[in-house]
This record gives C-alpha cells, structure tokens and sequence, in this order.
C-alpha cells in the first residue's frame, strides 16, 4: 500500500473484529513516552534557565548603585516577589508534567475506534503562520494531518479508518476501502 501508515494485513483484520494488535500496541506506547517526556527533557531545562538567567538580570540591575538596593531592600514585599515567582513558574512545569502523563497514559490504552463513510480532502492555508492544513473527512469525521493525504485517500471513495483517539491525538492505526453499493 502506497501510505503513510504502515499496517499489516493482520493488523487490519484484527482492526475489523475490535482489537489492536501488540505491534500496534507498541508503537502507541512509543508516541506515548515522547508525549510523556517532552515536558522534562525540553521544556523545563528552556523555562528553569529563563527563569534563573531573569532573576539574575532583575538582581543585577537592582543591586547596581546604592538607591536602586535601597528601593529594593525597603519593602519586604519586593524580596517576597522573588520567591513567589519561583513558586508559581515550578507549579506551572509540575502541572505541564502531570498533564503530559496523563495524555501519554490515556492514549497507551485508548480504545480503538471507527469512522467510516466517503472521502473528502480540504486543506486550509493560515496567511498568518504561512503554514497549510490538511483535513480528510471520512463520513463526518475529520483528521487532521501537515501533509495532503490525496496519495493516500482517493476523494469520492468509501473508506472505514480505525484510530484511536486520546485528548488531542487522534492516531489512524489502519484503514480499508470499501466496494461502493451497485
């Protein structure tokens, strides 16, 4: 098959009773543990640095002659603002963290799902953003892709898609075209 997913024959037929297959499986787990890791291997080192690299500046600015230490060592609220600002920058990331483990653990067991009906490519350019969209609908579901899907999905056709779906991730793991009715 000329695709983009890469499902075996066996892969579909277990699809076509309900089941996901343990190949499949595994490649679910696989995207779950990027989903799950992302927060701690790039978004907190960038945002920890930042935060430290802004305290320094703040603190070095204010500590540079004798009335900008005085305006900031006399009110203890400014000393409190420091502090919070870590406080609340650290519960942000536990929070990113949480909720990234929660999506990767939630897609691992994703029920398998189906769409089926005709096919109908849109894609949709973002002037903004300088960036195209493409969409296929099967029936009345739509997925949603960075690539035309026209070499994949034939427009006018009837197609079921197996996926699972998992907060924002939706995942086709096979698909088959179905005979048209006479």
């Amino acid at each position: 098959m000329n695709s983009i997913y890469e499902f075996t024959p066996a892969d579909l037929q277990a699809n076509q009773r309900g089941v996901v297959t343990n190949s499949q499986r595994e490649w679910l787990k696989m995207i779950a543990r990027g989903v799950r890791t992302y927060p701690t291997s790039t978004t907190i080192p960038v945002t920890v640095g930042f935060l430290f690299l802004g305290t320094c500046m703040i603190l070095g600015l204010n500590l540079q002659n004798e009335d900008s230490r005085a305006a900031l060592f006399s009110n203890p609220l400014n000393l409190l603002v420091f502090p919070a600002m870590f406080v609340v920058v650290l519960l942000i990331l536990a929070f990113t963290v949480w909720l990234a483990r929660r999506i990767a653990d939630q897609l691992q067991n994703a029920p398998l799902q189906t769409a089926e009906g005709i096919i109908r490519l849109e894609e949709q350019y973002n002037a903004r953003s300088a960036f195209t969209s493409y969409y296929v609908y099967v029936g009345k579901k739509r997925f949603g892709f960075t690539e035309s899907m026209s070499h994949t999905f034939n427009e006018g056709g009837r197609y079921r898609v197996y996926y699972c779906k998992a907060n924002v991730y939706e995942l086709i793991l096979s698909y088959e075209r179905l005979n048209e009715p006479n």
